[in-house]
C-alpha cells in the first residue's frame, strides 16, 4: 500500500480530517463578532459540501472566498432569523404566563412557527452555499428541500441540535465538550449534514454544471 498515493484511502481520510479541523477553526474565528455567524455558516457548509464532493482544493482559500461572496446575503438572513427568533421567544414566554382563553391556541401557533423557523435555519445556509439566487427564492428552495426530504430533515435536526443540547446537560464534562467543539465539532456536524444535503443538491448542481 502506497501511503503517498492521493487515491489511497488513508490519504483521503487524513485529508478530510484536515479539512474538518481547518474549517472548524476558521468558522470559530469568523464567528467572533457574533453578527457574522451567518456568513461563517455559509462558508463552513460550502467547504464541507466540497469536501463531500471531493473537490475541496484548499480549505482556507475556499472558506474565505465563500465567506466574501455570500457575506451580504447570509448576513441579512442571519439577522432576520435572530429578529424572528427573538420575537417568537418573547411571545412564547408571554403566552406561557397568560391564562386567557386565546393564549393556548396562540401558544401552539407560535410553537408551529418556531418549528418552521428552525427548519429554515437548518437549510438556508447550506442552500446559499450551494446555489446562487435571490434570497426569497433560496428561502423557498430551502423549504422545498426540507419537506421533500422530510426523513433526512429530521435526521439533520437530530445531528445538529442533539450534540449541542447534550453539551449543556453535563456541566462536569463541559471542558472536554468545549475542546471538541473548538477543534472539530461544528465542522464535523456540518460535514455529516452535508453527506445528506449533497444527495439532495446533486441533481440540481449537475444540471447547473450542464447548463454552463
Amino acid at each position: 500500500m502506497n501511503l503517498l498515493n492521493e487515491d489511497n484511502i488513508i490519504h483521503i481520510f487524513l485529508n478530510k480530517i484536515g479539512d474538518i479541523v481547518i474549517a472548524n477553526l476558521l468558522f470559530i474565528l469568523c464567528c467572533i463578532p457574533i453578527i457574522t455567524i451567518g456568513p461563517s455558516l455559509t462558508a463552513l457548509y460550502h467547504c464541507m459540501l466540497r469536501t463531500v464532493k471531493g473537490n475541496n482544493n484548499g480549505t482556507t482559500k475556499t472558506f474565505f472566498r465563500a465567506f466574501k461572496e455570500n457575506f451580504r446575503q447570509s448576513l441579512l438572513v442571519w439577522l432576520g432569523l435572530l429578529a424572528v427568533g427573538f420575537l417568537l421567544f418573547t411571545n412564547i414566554r408571554f403566552l406561557e404566563s397568560t391564562t386567557s382563553a386565546a393564549s393556548k391556541p396562540l401558544f401552539y401557533l407560535s410553537l408551529g412557527i418556531t418549528g418552521l423557523v428552525v427548519v429554515l435555519a437548518l437549510y438556508i445556509f447550506p442552500v446559499i452555499a450551494a446555489f446562487a439566487n435571490t434570497t426569497i427564492n433560496l428561502i423557498k428552495n430551502a423549504y422545498v428541500f426540507a419537506f421533500l426530504h422530510f426523513p433526512s430533515t429530521l435526521l439533520i435536526a437530530v445531528i445538529t441540535i442533539l450534540p449541542m443540547y447534550m453539551t449543556y446537560q453535563d456541566l462536569e464534562l463541559m471542558p472536554l465538550y468545549a475542546c471538541c467543539w473548538f477543534f472539530f465539532g461544528f465542522a464535523l456536524t456540518a460535514y455529516v449534514d452535508s453527506l445528506l444535503l449533497y444527495r439532495m443538491f446533486k441533481p440540481f448542481l449537475e444540471a447547473k454544471e450542464d447548463e454552463n
